[in-house]
């Protein structure tokens, strides 16, 4: 009988170790709430346009999403990880899916791919080695674009993370469409340029990525990005997408510095005896950070310039610079928050296209209100305006939000 006993509780002390060595956690962020969005078109002749729209959309602070991630110690410090995500619509609960080839989007400026899916990595970790991850998941280069104040939010008024454009239809305001050709209108000049606010828009997320995380010495973190969907060979009759990224990090007691470059490069469906045709994209980016006694200053300056290159030709299509101050300050369950930038955007340089240089600015203002560790309130007011340099278009748009995001 002793022995029974003392065989079940060896046993019973295995299962407990076994089980212990490993661990698999569900978590998520639900962001509900409403939005008003206000976007003013006014063409070089004062012709103004709005577009308005408004809803119970949510998103407006975070992006909602399910996630299941897991960890298994291997001993020695080591450990493998996976890590699985999907983005869902908080107004409908619907995985959000978004169509998109890997030339214009394949990064994902939207959270979701065509099935959903924000994050799919799996790795192995070790404490003196670093670690290695490979799948689909945020680069490197959207951390220091997005920034630590009110960071990753999808309102405009975030001058290096807002995806700030006119939209499709707005695009023709004052235009038609002649063979596919925008031309003017009743002799009106062509809206603003549509080139994304976003710095990091063709490199937020990358599927097919290998990402190496080195460990943390004397302050200095290392991270480097490659990723290569299907090869850049010319006969390939399929997308093709490519990522490479170096990015570092260092952390001395209440400064944290970041810096990285990343280089994108992508081909549209190539059929058979279509020329070969390329778009390579370049981003620079830093911040430098303090953050102490619940305040947080941080200013981030980025950049990016798209170049679409054929057998005879590199030009650009289009180029962003951008910069932005920030601060919050945590009082209590109370936290305030502002940011203020500045930028430019250029379209494409092929002549005769106009001049499409634009002036930018944009403002953020808001607060947080913590109900609890896991539920915050939060009021946000963004703006963000677009200025043809060449003539008196432009491009205004005001956003408010109110709404709960609840994280488990």
């Amino acid at each position: 009988m002793k022995k029974s006993l003392l065989a079940l509780a060896a046993m019973g002390a295995f299962a407990g170790a076994a089980q212990a060595q490993s661990s698999v956690s569900v978590y998520g962020l639900y962001d509900g709430g409403l939005s008003l969005r206000n976007m003013e078109q006014t063409t070089a002749a004062g012709v103004k346009t709005n577009t308005i729209a408004n809803g119970f959309l949510g998103n407006a602070s975070a992006s909602s999403r399910l996630g299941f991630r897991g960890t298994e110690d291997l001993g020695k410090g080591q450990s493998a990880n996976f890590n699985l995500e999907l983005g869902f619509n908080p107004g409908t609960g619907e995985v959000t899916v978004q169509t998109h080839n890997n030339l214009n989007n394949a990064t994902g400026a939207n959270q979701g791919s065509e099935t959903g899916v924000r994050t799919a990595l799996i790795g192995l970790a070790d404490k003196e080695m670093g670690r290695l991850d490979i799948g689909r998941g945020l680069t490197g280069i959207h951390g220091i674009v997005a920034g630590n104040v009110w960071g990753g939010n999808n309102m405009v008024g975030d001058m290096t993370y807002s995806d700030f454009r006119p939209n499709t239809a707005e695009v023709g305001s004052g235009t038609d469409s002649v063979n596919g050709t925008t031309v003017a209108k009743n002799g009106e000049a062509p809206a603003v340029n549509a080139v994304s606010g976003r710095v990091s828009f063709t490199a937020t997320r990358s599927s097919n990525m290998a990402i190496y995380t080195s460990p943390r010495i004397a302050g200095l973190q290392l991270r480097a990005d490659y990723g290569n969907a299907t090869g850049t060979q010319a006969s390939q009759p399929e997308n093709q997408y490519a990522i490479k990224g170096i990015y570092a990090n260092y952390n001395y007691g209440a400064f944290t510095v970041n810096a990285g470059n990343a280089t994108v490069q992508g081909n549209g469906i190539l059929q058979s005896q279509t020329a070969f045709t390329q778009s390579k994209t370049i981003i620079n980016a830093a911040n430098a950070m303090y953050q102490a006694k619940g305040l947080t200053v941080q200013y981030t300056i980025a950049q990016n310039k798209t170049e679409t290159i054929t057998a005879t030709t590199n030009l650009q299509a289009s180029k962003v610079k951008a910069q932005k101050l920030s601060a919050s300050y945590q009082m209590g369950a109370f936290m305030p928050f502002v940011q203020y930038g500045v930028g430019t955007t250029e379209g494409a340089t092929t002549l005769p296209t106009a001049n499409t240089a634009t002036d930018d600015k944009a403002m953020q203002v808001g607060a947080e209100y913590s109900l609890s560790k896991r539920s915050n309130l939060y009021a946000a007011y963004g703006q963000q305006e677009r200025k043809l340099i060449s003539s008196s278009a432009s491009l205004d748009v005001r956003q408010y939000a109110v709404g709960l995001r609840h994280t488990f």
